[in-house]
C-alpha cells in the first residue's frame, strides 16, 4: 500500500489497496485531529470534522465537551497507532472498510486547562478500537467507532 494515496481518493472506482490505504489514513488523521484538539479541549475545532463524520464525531466532540467542561486537557501527542484492516467492500470498488486497531494513550496525561497543572499522573494505555471508515463523495471519514476499556489489547 502506497502513503502517497490521500484520505480524499477519487469518487470514481478504486482499487481495494487504495480504498484500505485511504481508511487507514482517515483513521489517524481523526486522532491526531483529536489529539490536537484535546490540547485546549476544543470541540468546536472544525479540523474535528476533517477525517471523522457521524457518530464518530458526535462522540470525540462528546468527549473534548466533557473535557472543556471539566477543566481538563490532555496533552503528550498522538495516540499510538497500528491499524490494521479488517474487511473492504464490496471488493470491486470498496466505499466502506473496518479498521482494528490497539489504540495506545500511554503518553497522554490530564492537566488544569486553567492553570496548566497536571491534573492526573496517570497515563493511559492500549484499547481495541473497531471504526468504520466510508467514502462518500470522495472522501474517506470514520463514520462510527467502538473503543474498548483500557486493558483491551
Amino acid at each position: 500500500m502506497s502513503a502517497a494515496v490521500s484520505a480524499n481518493a477519487s469518487p470514481s472506482a478504486v482499487s481495494v489497496a487504495d480504498a484500505e490505504t485511504a481508511a487507514i489514513a482517515a483513521y489517524q488523521g481523526m486522532w491526531i485531529d483529536m489529539s490536537k484538539a484535546a490540547e485546549t479541549a476544543n470541540w468546536q475545532d472544525p479540523a474535528l470534522g476533517s477525517h471523522a463524520a457521524d457518530s464518530a464525531l458526535a462522540e470525540l466532540v462528546k468527549i473534548l465537551k466533557s473535557d472543556d467542561q471539566q477543566g481538563a486537557v490532555l496533552k503528550g501527542g498522538p495516540p499510538v497507532m497500528h491499524p490494521d484492516v479488517d474487511t473492504a467492500l464490496p471488493l470491486s470498488s470498496p466505499t466502506v472498510v473496518t479498521v482494528s486497531d490497539c489504540l495506545g494513550s500511554q503518553h497522554w496525561l490530564l492537566y488544569r486547562k486553567s492553570t496548566g497543572a497536571l491534573w492526573d499522573d496517570k497515563p493511559g494505555g492500549n484499547r481495541t478500537v473497531t471504526a468504520q471508515v466510508i467514502q462518500s463523495q470522495g472522501t474517506w471519514k470514520v463514520n462510527s467507532f467502538t473503543a474498548g476499556d483500557l486493558g483491551t489489547c
